[in-house]
């Protein structure tokens, strides 16, 4: 899947190892959706601390909350979407009223496998149907995995009934060719080694999805030649004569030359074992994002997809 193919799905899965900058990416995905005309919303999926209030400026409810031009926020929250499927399943509402207070029935729907994910996803679908784009910030790697799989185990366990149906339809969804998902990655050994797990698992427990689009953050622009490499290396070598100031100079271009090593041995293994389509993102906050936390990071990641799509689009 390319970059362009990503940008104009109407859902968008986000997920990958904790602390890779999902939440940026998603926070960014949906800016420029929203920039480029489409009534778009990016729904965070059941966390207590949502990480897209620092990033845009408000605090995502259950409803949909409005960020900017065409461009809402939410939270899918378990409690508030049993809510919602009740009301649409059961027309009595006193009868809603009667099982949700039930404790007998909530520790039911509380122990049945697939409940909890079925209608966290069921209101995904029902998101997907009222806007023109998605994003979903997923949980992380493995719980990403349980939220996805759980619908194929929900029509194995089942015959019938509400649950069944809003599990096929959620399957239905996630087969659709405007469905899309991301994996965001660093150019650190374990994590690439987590993103390739979690797109086998991901094949195998929901084959229907497509070949991810890969987003390799945090990525180092290649800027030493050869030869200043062999430089750095003999400098190296006589580091021990050298005053203070030259030892950190020297130390600062260890520092970056690693850095873009592992980028290349990240860009290699990604491109190798999966295939996938690898997006890579600068240091955003070395690039003056640090000032402007992360609201200004979320603005550079903007600007910075917007480039690759045009580049995309000029190929």
């Amino acid at each position: 899947m390319s970059l362009n193919s990503l940008l104009s799905s109407r859902l968008v899965l986000v997920t990958g190892k904790g602390g890779t900058g999902k939440s940026t990416l998603s926070a960014a995905l949906g800016k420029l959706s929203s920039e480029r005309g489409r009534r778009t919303i990016i729904a965070e999926v059941d966390v207590f601390r949502p990480s897209l209030t620092a990033m845009l400026g408000v605090a995502p409810a259950y409803a949909p909350t409005r960020v900017g031009p065409k461009l809402d926020i939410c939270n899918v929250s378990w409690r508030d979407a049993l809510v919602e499927w009740l009301e649409g399943s059961v027309p009595a509402p006193r009868v809603v009223k009667k099982i949700l207070d039930n404790r007998m029935v909530q520790t039911f729907l509380d122990a049945t496998p697939g409940v909890r994910e079925t209608v966290i996803l069921s209101r995904v679908v029902t998101l997907a149907e009222q806007y023109d784009q998605v994003i979903v910030d997923m949980p992380a790697s493995g719980h990403a995995i349980s939220l996805l799989g759980v619908p194929n185990v929900a029509l194995g366990l089942m015959r019938g009934g509400p649950i069944r149906e809003r599990a096929a339809a959620v399957l239905a969804q996630l087969s659709r060719p405007d469905t899309a998902l991301t994996i965001v990655a660093l150019p650190e050994e374990m994590v690439v080694n987590e993103t390739i797990e979690l797109w086998e698992r991901l094949k195998r427990e929901v084959p229907s999805l497509r070949m991810p689009v890969v987003a390799l953050n945090r990525a180092a622009t290649p800027s030493l030649s050869e030869d200043e490499r062999r430089l750095l290396q003999r400098l190296v070598d006589q580091e021990a004569g050298l005053s203070p100031e030259a030892r950190e100079l020297i130390q600062a271009g260890r520092w970056e030359a690693s850095l873009e090593t592992g980028t290349a041995d990240a860009l290699a293994r990604l491109t190798a074992e999966l295939p996938a389509e690898v997006v890579s993102f600068a240091r955003l906050g070395a690039l003056g994002g640090g000032a402007g936390g992360p609201q200004r990071v979320v603005q550079q990641m903007t600007a910075a997809l917007q480039r690759l799509s045009l580049k995309e689009s000029s190929r």
